[in-house]
This record gives C-alpha cells, structure tokens and sequence, in this order.
C-alpha cells in the first residue's frame, strides 16, 4: 500500500506546487521524512494520514490508493480467468471476456498483450490487422522496458503476415548483443555475496535464452536419429548441470516430456533397453509432477499449464505419447505395459 500511497503523495504536492521542505514545515516533520515518503521507504503514521488527507481535500480511500489496489486486484481476476478460458481451449470465450475487461480498463497492457494471445490462437490471419494494431498501440504507449515482450510478439506478428520489413526495423529496436551489455560484468562492482546472488540470476537467464537458440537449431538441422538422441540428452544435462548450480527445483513436468521424447527416439533406433529405460523416467517424472498438475494453478488460482487440454500429465503422456506407433517396438514389454497402466490410472481431469 505505501507504493500507492508514495506516488499519489508526490503527486499531490506536485499539483499544490508544494516543495518537501513546505510540506515538512506544515507537518511538523524533516524534509528527509517527506523524501522517504515519497520514494515509498518510509509511511506516515496512522495519526497523520487523516490530517494529510484533509490538507489536500481527498478521501483517506484516495490518498492510499484503495481504488487502484481495487482495481488491480479485479484486473489479475480477469488475467486468471482469461488464461483459464485460453488453456481449455474457450478461445471465444477469452476474447470476448477480454474485449469486456479492456472497456473497464482501457489503459491496462496486460489486458492488451492478452487480447492479442487469445485472437492469434483463434485465427492469426483473420485478426492480424487488430493484432498488429493493438501491439503498436502497447509499444507506444509503454515504457521501453515494459514494452520488449510486446515487441518480440509484433516482430513475430510482422514476421507472419510477410512484413519482414516492419520487423527488421522493430528488431533494431531491441538490446544488442549481450556481451556488450551490463550483463556480463555487473557481478564485477557487487559485494561477494550480492555478486554471486547476480550470477545466478543471470545464469538463470542465460539457460532460458541457451535452451531457446537449442530448439531452434534443432528445428533446422537435418540429425540422423542418433545424432537427434544425443542432442536431446546433452541439452537435458546442461538444463539439470544449470538448475543445480543455481539452486532451482527441478520442473518434473518439464523433464518428463523431454524423457518420453527421447524414449521416442530410441524406439526409432531399435534400441529397447535404452526406449524402456526412458518410459520408466518419464513415467516416473510424471507421478513426481501429479499433485501439482492436479491443481493446475499458482497462488491466484490461474491455470497455466503450456497446452489447451483439461488431461493431466499421465494422461497425456499415455494417449499422446505411448499411443504411437512408434512405441509398437516395446508395445509387449513387461515394463512398458507396468507404465502404461500405471499412467492410465492416475490419469484425470484437472481442476478447473
């Protein structure tokens, strides 16, 4: 509450052209203590709120911000709801959901950037004259930093509508290369243990933008099926070498469809140990993930899983994956057919 309270405070002054050492002469207090309150490290005490409220002639409700923490709380309600709707596949639902919370709030970019996900998953080519135009209204009316997601989705939007020329000029206008940025060094000016706190972070960082220059590499090189199995593999050590060094959980759901991918591609190359022992990971991994994917929700109540099916993960991993014929090779295994039974009887519907 005191982030409201600091900007609605400073404003406030502002607009009664007021300096901090005015205000402190009026309430008693040191201009430093005005300062503070401004950048939100310190807060009024509850005795002096009523008579700051009275100066300015507004509500204690305004001077806090109870309006704006109201209507945040209710713009994160719409946010779940909406990617509720997007993951069970009630595309028409998110959007017309959506298009209402946006006549409520018209200036929320989070609602914006959404609007946008739901009418590309709904049909990309019908609605890209809205999507483009909406994403360029975010990305001028947003704050640089604030707006890099909001650019890398037009730069795809322009990219798939065959405007590479819109996109080239929008991808110039995104950090260069990141050794000649602060990345790399800022551990250099930090304390020993606020530097290791920021090699992590941005290790972290790096693995993601690693594993994302992984899969598309993958998706445009021709690999013989060893050569697919061993990339697979070298790239789910690095992601565990990664998580242990900085300390993550490892995301079970994750590994288990990276598992059962590999199974895939050691049936391919005839090699049956290797595919079983692969089921049995991914098998594994899924029972690990269960009681999370049951709930299919963070704190809010959101559901975020990545795809747009009420089935939990056993369930997916039985029907979509062991259900192909490429698993025929080990179909008759005793340790198949124990995973596949095992994934079939904890498979269920998720929560919505």
């Amino acid at each position: 509450m005191s982030v409201y309270f600091s900007e609605k405070f400073k404003q406030l002054r502002k607009d009664n052209d007021l300096t901090q050492e005015q205000i402190a002469d009026i309430f008693h207090v040191s201009p430093k203590c005005v300062s503070r309150w401004e950048t939100g490290a310190n807060y009024p005490d509850v005795e002096m709120l009523p008579h700051l409220a009275i100066y300015f002639k507004v509500t204690l409700d305004e001077l806090l911000g109870i309006e704006d923490i109201r209507s945040e709380e209710k713009v994160k309600e719409y946010i779940r709801d909406i990617r509720n709707l997007l993951n069970s596949g009630r595309l028409d639902d998110a959007i017309e959901l959506t298009r209402k919370a946006i006549k409520e709030y018209p200036l929320n970019s989070g609602l914006h950037y959404h609007l946008v996900q739901a009418l590309n998953k709904a049909d990309s080519k019908k609605h890209k004259d809205e999507i483009i135009a909406i994403s360029e209204r975010i990305i001028n009316s947003t704050e640089y930093k604030s707006s890099l997601g909001h650019r890398i989705q037009l730069i795809e939007q322009y990219v798939q509508c065959g405007m590479k020329e819109e996109a080239k000029k929008l991808l110039d206008t995104l950090p260069g290369e990141m050794w000649d940025s602060k990345e790399p060094w800022a551990h250099l000016v930090l304390e020993r243990e606020e530097s290791r706190n920021d090699l992590i972070l941005r290790i972290i960082r790096t693995k993601y933008l690693l594993l994302f220059f992984f899969s598309e590499y993958f998706d445009r090189v021709d690999f013989d099926i060893l050569q697919k199995i061993n990339f697979k593999k070298a790239k789910r050590q690095i992601e565990s070498l990664i998580d242990t060094i900085t300390g993550q959980e490892t995301v079970h759901l994750e590994v288990a469809f990276q598992t059962i991918v590999i199974a895939e591609l050691y049936c391919e190359a005839g090699d049956i140990e290797n595919a079983l022992d692969y089921i049995e990971k991914a098998t594994q991994e899924s029972l690990y993930h269960i009681e999370q994917m049951d709930k299919t929700n963070e704190d809010d109540g959101g559901n975020y899983m990545a795809w747009q099916t009420p089935r939990n993960l056993p369930w997916i991993l039985w029907e979509d994956h062991l259900m192909k014929p490429q698993f025929d090779i080990v179909r008759n295994e005793e340790r198949f057919v124990r995973c596949f039974e095992l994934l079939k009887a904890n498979s269920r519907e998720l929560k919505q």
